[in-house]
């Protein structure tokens, strides 16, 4: 039933959910705040039926996840984002590897249940100039096709006897190379294409009307609005 809400919600809608839910991970202060919003996050997962395929394509970046617990713990002090004071801290790296867990759980999501078509359309429902949508639209369509022809010669080469996972890092690095000029000449051509394109279709930088909200993404939004505040209100003022 919630997996089934939120493909039917507006893109406008889908967007700010993933900006609120993305910034609740910043504003969470303390490892007890991050915990209920990861427990959370993948009770949502599991009920919009996302889980699977979300935690599926999180297994490539779980060493990072891990390597960043001991090496926040001990170097806690140098940190980018906040100073432990100290040398060792073993809830400070627990809880900012909980926060890398959180931003790339989010991301990975984001990624999966909105679509780079719904991205554009929110795009151009703001006052932003139409040329704005449209270099996001061909970006994103420049991503696919790259990947495409990626994965094409990729199979060409492979078919032809190129072993690309064996070996150490540098010769798996050099076996690349061949896959590299191909598809930079392809890129190329697939760029001049698509210039001609502009020229003869310049109706592509043209604006387009957006449908008016309906009653449940009102109410999600207002919904998004509160909940930030009140987490704002949490931990700047109740915790601190």
């Amino acid at each position: 039933m919630l997996g089934k809400i939120a493909l039917d919600l507006d893109s406008r809608t889908k967007i700010l959910l993933f900006i609120t839910w993305f910034s609740m991970v910043f504003i969470c202060r303390n490892l007890y705040s991050l915990l209920t919003l990861f427990a959370s996050s993948t009770l949502i997962l599991i009920l919009s039926g996302s889980a699977f395929s979300v935690f599926k394509k999180m297994k490539i970046m779980l060493p990072l996840v891990l390597l960043s617990w001991p090496v926040l713990t001990f170097l806690g002090n140098w940190s980018l984002f906040h100073s432990t004071g100290g040398g060792f801290d073993l809830f400070f790296g627990l809880f900012m590897m909980l926060r890398l867990l959180l931003i790339i759980m989010i991301s990975v999501a984001f990624i999966l249940i909105v679509k780079p078509t719904e991205i554009i359309g929110t795009i151009n429902s703001v006052k932003l100039p139409p040329q704005v949508g449209a270099v996001f639209a061909l970006a994103f369509r420049n991503l696919y096709i790259t990947a495409e022809d990626y994965k094409s010669i990729k199979e060409a080469h492979t078919s032809r006897g190129l072993e690309l996972d064996k070996g150490s890092l540098v010769k798996r690095i050099r076996s690349h190379i061949p896959l590299l000029i191909p598809l930079i000449i392809k890129s190329i051509d697939n760029a001049e294409k698509l210039v001609l394109a502009l020229e003869l279709r310049p109706s592509i930088m043209n604006r387009r009307k957006s449908k008016p909200l309906r009653l449940q993404d009102t109410v999600m939004i207002i919904g998004c609005v509160i909940v930030l505040l009140f987490m704002a209100y949490y931990s700047f003022v109740m915790v601190s």
